[in-house]
This record gives structure tokens, C-alpha cells and sequence, in this order.
């Protein structure tokens, strides 16, 4: 492929493809139940589109597209576990395109145990990857940029430079602008989540209340967490407490009572209510 689509065109693929979900909370339906341990109506997932490799490599192709025209950097490392196989893919379509070998490796998220302890894999003794050499951190989905941020730092602690990432979606993350900016990371980006949320309702495919909703969390997910009753994880609480609410610390049994889930508590995580 050779021609850039449009947003409308990116973002219907990923939405048909089933990347993103859109949850009618107000309406009954069950909350995503995050990472993080916050509940919130929306959920992306690009890395699962691995699976349909004709839409991985469309999302691929039209990133290599928007960078092609700038190749700032000499290799390309993909975090794991992610950005591994669209990275490669993304490496494949940016050598189609512009005639130039382009070495690629990986980032794990931590210390690999046994071998030789890496935390970079392909690069180590490897002729085309020479110190002081510019790496394009690739992440196939950014929110909070953590692990951008970190890939990048790891990248520089072994003699690379490390100032350039890319995505096929970013959350635009007003946090993970501030962090990137501070890391000094420019990010290119394939699409945006509102972006992606703008294409969702056009499809018609979620219903317009569950689409705002979506929004409203984006913009602040505690006020959305803690207006529809939902118990939340001692960070966001931490943070909803600086913001002026009034918080109370639950124990495990009032919690379940409550709503929080059992596997989050079973792990660790520790749950507050708003009191009035």
C-alpha cells in the first residue's frame, strides 16, 4: 500500500476489527476493570490485532507512511510485549519503502533472567547497531508513556541515542505529554483516542450516551468513578483527596461489598469509598 488514508479510514479499521470497545455503564453494563485497578466504559486494544495480520499491516504500513519522509533515527527497538511484532512489521514496511536496511531490536520490560541478563535483545555484538546511534522507541499503543519513557532511558544507559518514538494510537494523555516532554521524547502518532472515539460514533456501531461517557472519563476519570458510585483503587483516592473529595480506606469484606474485584484485592490492591 502506498497511499495515506484518512483518520476516518484508520479508525474504522481498528474499530471494525473489534479494537475498541465501547460499554453502556449508565445502562447496566459492567465496567472495564483496568490495570490499574480503576473501573472506566472504554477499552483499546491494539496489540490483539496481531491475530488479523491484513489490519496490523495496513495500521503498519500507513505509521511507516508518516515516517518515511523523515528517517531521523538508525534502528528501531519495539517494547515488549506489545510493540514486539508490529515493530518488526512497522521495520518491514519502512525498508519497503524507503530501500534502506533498517536494524531492529527489542526492549524488555525487565532484566531477562539467566543468559546474558539483557535488557536489549538483537542488538549485542551486532555490526549494524553501533553506539551513540539514534533508536525510534516503537510502542503499538501509548497512554501514560511509562514505558516509552523507560525504553528510552534504558536505550540511552547503553550509549544510544533515544529522543524519537512512534505509535499507531496515542491517548494524548495529558500526563504522558508532560512526562514525555520531560523525558525529551517526540512521539508520532497514527491516530488519537478521540480520534478513534470521534470515528466510533460516527459508525453508529456504539450508542451516542455510551460515547459521551466514554469522553466524560477521559477527561476525568475519578469525577466519573466516583459520581457513578464505584469504589477506587488508594492512588486515584490520593489524588481524588487532593482534588477536595473526602475518602474512607475500606477493608476487604466492605469492599467486595461494594463492588470492588475480588482478583484486585487478591493481588494487593487496596480500596477507597467517597463519604459525603
Amino acid at each position: 500500500m502506498t497511499n495515506k488514508a484518512s483518520l476516518e479510514e484508520v479508525g474504522s479499521r481498528i474499530i471494525t476489527a473489534g479494537g475498541l470497545e465501547i460499554r453502556d455503564v449508565g445502562a447496566g453494563e459492567e465496567a472495564f476493570d483496568y490495570s490499574s485497578a480503576n473501573r472506566g466504559p472504554g477499552y483499546v486494544m491494539i496489540k490483539g490485532l496481531v491475530g488479523q495480520p491484513h489490519v496490523m499491516q495496513f495500521l503498519t504500513n500507513q505509521l511507516a507512511l508518516k515516517l518515511a519522509g523523515n528517517i531521523n533515527f538508525d534502528f528501531i527497538a519495539g517494547n515488549a510485549t506489545g510493540g514486539m511484532v508490529p515493530g518488526w512489521q512497522l521495520r518491514n514496511d519502512l525498508e519497503g519503502l524507503t530501500g534502506k536496511e533498517i536494524p531492529y531490536i527489542y526492549v524488555r520490560e525487565t532484566r531477562k533472567i539467566g543468559g546474558q541478563k539483557e535488557y536489549t535483545t538483537g542488538d549485542m555484538r551486532n555490526p549494524l547497531i553501533l553506539s551513540g546511534m539514534r533508536a525510534l522507541v516503537f510502542e503499538e499503543l501509548v497512554n501514560f508513556a511509562q514505558t516509552t519513557c523507560n525504553s528510552a532511558k534504558v536505550l540511552r544507559d547503553k550509549g544510544y541515542k533515544a529522543d524519537v518514538g512512534a505509535t499507531i494510537l496515542s491517548y494524548q494523555n495529558p500526563r504522558a505529554l508532560e512526562m514525555l516532554k520531560e523525558t525529551e521524547v517526540s512521539l508520532t502518532y497514527l491516530i488519537s483516542l478521540h480520534d478513534l472515539i470521534d470515528v466510533a460514533e460516527k459508525t453508529g456501531k456504539f450508542n451516542t450516551r455510551a460515547v459521551e461517557s466514554y469522553r466524560e472519563f477521559l477527561k476525568d476519570p475519578i469525577e466519573w468513578q466516583l459520581s457513578g458510585g464505584f469504589v477506587v483503587p488508594e492512588a486515584t483516592a490520593q489524588k481524588a483527596m487532593e482534588k477536595g473529595y473526602k475518602m474512607r480506606k475500606l477493608g476487604r469484606d466492605e469492599a467486595l461489598k461494594l463492588g470492588a474485584p475480588e482478583g484486585k484485592l487478591d493481588v494487593g490492591f487496596v480500596y477507597w469509598a467517597k463519604t459525603d
